[in-house]
C-alpha cells in the first residue's frame, strides 16, 4: 500500500502547495551551453554555472540564501513509498505523517531517505516529483535522496537494512566479508550505483565499518566482520564501486558508518535503544576500531555518521558520539583531517539523546552542532536552530560551514545542473539479468561449509526431507518426501539465532516498539530447535544450514549434523545449489564462532576474536 502519495494530500494542503510554488525553471543558452537558471532571475548567477568549481558555487548561493534555507540543508529526514504496515507505524510514532512536498516548499528540506518497498519505477517517478517541486522553491535547490542497504535477500540483514523488490539481490556484508575477495564488493558498489542512479538515489547510507568484535551485537551482519584489516579492505572496495575514482554525476556518496566504530557495544547491547547507550573498551583497543575509518577518510570519504553510543571512559564527556567535542571535533576533524559531511544517525534529539537526555531540545541542538554535526538524520523540526541563532547562541557563520559542505556534495554530484531521472529507461537498468547473476554469484561464493562427514554434495534425485527451506525450489535437485523417515537427508535451515527481546530500558511507546526489533544476547538456540534437531538426526543423515548474521552457538548442533553450512543472507535457490554440489564452498568466517555463553561472557568487547576454545576460528571454512 502506497501510504504516502502526492495524490493522496488533503485538498487544503494541495493548494496551499500549488499557491507557494516559483515559477518553472528555464534554460539559459550561453556560449552555445545550458544552463539551469534556478532562482528564475534571467541571468546566470555563479552557482548555476557548471563550468565553475563546486566550492566557488557553493559561496555565491550561500550568499543568496536566507537563514531558514541555510538550516533546512541540515535536515535529512525519511519519506515512505509503499512502506508495510510496521514502517508505517514506525514513522507515525516518531514523526508523525509529514508530507515530503510541504517539508521541501515550508520547511526548505532537501534530503530524505527511503523507507519502503516501492517498485524501481514508482521510486524513479516519485523522485522525479520530488525534484520539480524543489526547482520550483526560490533557488531551485535540488533533492538529495539516500538510502539504506536495499540489495539483500529478503532473509538477511536486520534493522536499517532492507529487501526492495526488483532490485538485484546480494548477501549481507557480512556475506561480502565471507567472501574474503574485495574485486566481489567493488563490483557490487558498481552494479548497485547504476540501480540507484537510474531510480535517482544519490547516497547510500553504508556501508558499516564497524568491527563485529562482539559476538551478541544485533548489528553483527551488517559489518565486514570482526578483522579490521579486511574490513578496511572492503570498505575501500565498497567506496571505489559507488563512487568512482572522482565523485561527479556518475557518483553515488558512501556515507560510511558508525565513526568511531560501533562495534564494542556493552553486553552486546545496541545503541538504539536506552539499555545499549554504552561503548565500552575493557581490551584497551579503541584505535583498532578506527582503521577502516582511517582508510576511507583518506578515499575522499565526503560523508559520515557517527553511531548513538556514548564511548564510555574514552573522552571528557560521556555523552554520545554525537553530542561529544572530541570525537567529531578533536579526532575526526583535526586529527584524521576529514572535510566532509558529518551527519548524525536517525533521531539523536528526539529519540537516541543517550548522556544529554537532561537538556532541552534546544540544548541538545546547541550541544551537537558545537561538537560538530553538519545535518541531522530523521529530524525534520528545523524551528529550534532558527531560534539559537536569532538568539546568538549558534552563529550563522557556523551554520555557514556545515551548509557549505552540505551543498558542495550537491554540486560534485551534478544535481544542480540535472536531477532528474529517465524514467522509461529504469527497466533496462535495473535488476537486468547480468545483476542478478552477479548477485547470485556472490552469494555463492559467500556460503561457508563448516562441516562434511562425507555426505556432501549430495547426487541428483536424493530422497530429501526438508525443513524451514523452499520444497518447490528443493524439487529441482532432489526427491522431496512428506516424511523425514522415507528421506536418505533431511535438510533443515535455522534463522539467525533470536530467542527474545533486548528490553528497551526506557518506557516510551516508540521505544518499546523498536525493542521487538533487536535479539536479546542469548546465542543458543533455543530447547525447540536443538530438540528438533536431536530428533532429526537420529532418523537420518542432517544437514543444518544456519543463517550467521550473528555468531550462534554451534557445538552441540555441530556434534548432530553431518554436514553443517554457513550462510549470510543468501536464496534457497543458492543454497541448494551448494549441497547439490553445481558450485564448491569456498567462503571463510568473518569472525569466530564461540563455543558456549560462558566463553562469550568471558571475551571483551573490543577485542576481536578472543573468546576460549571457539568452535570456529576467524577464517575458518572447508571445501568438498
Amino acid at each position: 500500500m502506497v501510504w504516502v502519495v502526492f495524490n493522496t494530500i488533503k485538498p487544503a494542503e494541495k493548494i496551499r502547495i500549488k499557491n507557494s510554488l516559483y515559477d518553472e525553471v528555464n534554460m539559459l543558452n550561453i556560449d552555445e551551453k545550458i544552463f539551469r537558471d534556478l532562482n528564475k532571475n534571467n541571468k546566470l548567477d555563479i552557482y548555476e554555472d557548471h563550468r565553475l568549481n563546486s566550492n566557488i558555487r557553493a559561496d555565491d548561493l550561500i550568499n543568496q540564501m536566507y537563514l531558514e534555507e541555510k538550516v533546512g540543508q541540515m535536515f535529512h529526514p525519511p519519506f515512505t513509498l509503499n512502506a508495510d504496515l510496521p514502517m508505517f507505524i514506525y514513522e507515525v510514532l516518531i514523526r508523525g505523517r509529514k508530507l515530503p512536498e510541504s517539508q521541501i516548499l515550508f520547511k526548505n528540506i532537501s534530503h530524505f531517505n527511503l523507507y519502503g518497498n516501492p517498485s524501481p519505477e514508482e521510486l524513479a517517478i516519485k523522485i522525479n516529483k520530488f525534484q520539480r517541486i524543489a526547482s520550483r522553491t526560490r533557488l531551485g535547490i535540488p533533492i538529495t535522496i539516500s538510502s539504506d542497504p536495499i540489495h539483500e535477500v529478503p532473509k538477511g540483514g536486520g534493522v536499517a537494512s532492507f529487501s526492495v523488490d526488483g532490485f538485484s539481490k546480494w548477501p549481507s556484508q557480512l556475506g561480502f566479508a565471507a567472501t574474503n575477495n574485495p574485486s566481489i564488493v567493488k563490483n557490487f558498489g558498481e552494479i548497485a550505483k547504476q540501480e540507484y542512479l537510474a531510480v535517482g538515489i544519490r547516497t547510500a547510507l553504508h556501508p558499516m565499518s564497524d568491527l563485529a568484535t562482539e559476538p551478541r551485537w544485533a548489528r553483527n551482519f551488517g559489518t565486514f566482520g570482526s578483522n579490521a584489516d579486511l574490513s578496511n579492505k572492503m570498505t575501500l572496495a565498497y567506496m571505489n564501486g559507488f563512487q568512482g575514482n572522482e565523485i561527479n554525476n556518475q557518483s553515488v556518496h558512501t556515507m560510511v558508518k558508525h565513526f568511531p566504530g560501533g562495534g564494542p557495544q556493552e553486553n552486546g547491547l545496541d545503541p538504539h535503544l536506552f539499555s545499549g547507550r554504552n561503548q565500552i573498551y575493557p581490551g584497551n583497543n579503541f584505535d583498532y576500531h578506527l582503521i577502516p575509518f582511517i582508510s576511507a577518510i583518506e578515499n575522499n570519504l565526503k560523508v559520515i555518521m557517527p553511531y548513538y553510543g556514548i564511548p564510555v571512559s574514552q573522552t571528557n564527556d560521556d555523552v554520545a558520539m554525537a553530542f561529544n567535542k572530541y570525537i567529531l571535533t578533536d579526532l575526526l576533524r583535526e586529527e584524521l583531517g576529514f572535510k566532509g559531511v558529518i551527519c548524525s544517525d536517525w533521531g539523536i534529539i528526539t529519540g537516541r539523546h543517550w548522556g544529554v537526555d537532561s537538556l532541552s531540545i534546544e540544548e541538545r541542538y546547541e550541544k551537537s552542532i558545537n561538537a560538530g554535526i553538519d545535518q541531522y538524520g530523521g529530524e525534520i523540526d528545523t524551528s529550534h536552530l532558527i531560534k539559537l541563532v536569532s538568539e546568538n547562541k549558534i552563529s550563522e557563520e557556523r551554520i555557514n560551514r556545515s551548509v557549505k559542505r552540505i551543498l558542495i556534495n550537491k554540486f560534485e554530484l551534478g544535481l544542480f545542473d540535472n536531477p532528474y531521472v529517465n524514467e522509461n529507461e529504469v527497466k533496462f537498468r535495473v535488476n537486468t539479468k547480468e545483476n542478478v547473476e552477479a548477485g547470485l554469484e556472490a552469494q555463492r561464493k559467500s556460503i561457508v561449509l563448516l562441516e562434511n562427514k562425507e555426505l556432501l554434495p549430495l547426487k541428483k534425485n536424493t530422497k530429501i526431507f526438508v525443513d524451514g527451506l523452499n520444497k518447490d525450489i528443493a524439487r529441482k535437485y532432489g526427491t522431496v518426501t512428506d516424511s523425514p523417515a522415507d528421506a536418505d537427508v533431511i535438510i533443515m535451515y535455522i534463522h539467525t539465532v533470536f530467542n527474545g527481546n533486548q528490553q528497551s530500558g526506557l518506557n516510551r511507546l516508540f521505544d518499546n516498539f523498536l525493542s521487538t526489533l533487536f535479539p536479546n544476547g542469548d546465542l543458543n538456540f533455543n530447547d525447540e530447535i536443538k530438540s528438533k534437531i536431536k530428533n532429526y538426526s537420529q532418523i537420518q543423515d542432517l544437514v543444518i544450514v544456519v543463517d550467521l548474521n550473528r555468531p550462534a552457538i554451534l557445538e552441540d548442533i555441530k556434534n548432530h549434523s553431518s554436514a553443517l553450512i554457513g550462510t549470510f543472507g543468501v536464496l534457497d535457490e543458492i543454497i541448494f545449489e551448494g549441497i547439490f554440489g553445481e558450485f564448491n564452498p569456498s567462503g571463510k568466517l568473518p569472525f569466530e564462532i564461540p563455543l558456549s555463553m560462558e566463553s562469550v561472557l568471558n571475551q571483551k568487547e573490543d577485542l576481536p576474536d578472543d573468546s576460549i576454545n571457539p568452535t570456529y576460528e576467524y577464517g575458518y571454512g572447508i571445501t568438498y
